[in-house]
């Protein structure tokens, strides 16, 4: 297969991918179709621009590469990662701690919420820290806290799109 036909597979898998309908479901799964909103991707792309034109210090046009290129991995590993991340934070909460049967705190209590939406925000953070450290060999530890305040903002948004929508 060549290059050009890989980019053109990847793209439509990652255009068209939805989140897996389950008969178990919890909020990562949300978060991931959230994600998919043409809204929230394009808003997500404008802050997170912003802030790696003006933390890296590159032209406009090198800064647009690398966040859509960024973006566009964390999304492919988002489709696998985000899910897995969710059954993870509620395999601790249900199985770990016994949270409902402690607490009756369930799959959508706020909690359940917030450690989706944390390890949403810590996950892409990490993708694309990696991925700006070896594109353009600025350390990991020098781009971690305003990606993660960048991340925080493009999952905000998904948030509030969410919530406006039901």
């Amino acid at each position: 297969m060549n290059t050009k036909n890989f980019i053109l597979a990847i793209s439509l898998i990652t255009f068209t991918a939805l989140p897996a309908n389950a008969d178990i479901i919890w909020p990562s799964l949300y978060i991931a179709k959230g994600m998919l909103s043409f809204k929230v991707i394009l808003l997500g792309l404008i802050f997170e621009l912003l802030f790696v034109k003006y933390f890296t210090k590159v032209s406009w046009k090198k800064a647009s590469i690398v966040t859509f290129l960024m973006n566009f991995i964390t999304t492919i590993l988002g489709i696998i990662f985000i899910p897995l991340s969710g059954l993870g934070s509620e395999f601790v909460f249900d199985f770990v701690f016994h949270a409902y049967d402690k607490f009756g705190i369930g799959t959508f209590h706020w909690s359940h919420w917030l450690a989706a939406y944390l390890l949403v925000i810590f996950i892409n953070t990490i993708i694309e820290g990696l991925f700006i450290k070896l594109t353009l060999k600025i350390k990991i530890l020098k781009t971690f806290w305003w990606l993660l305040i960048a991340n925080a903002i493009s999952v905000f948004i998904c948030f509030l799109f969410y919530v406006t929508s039901l």
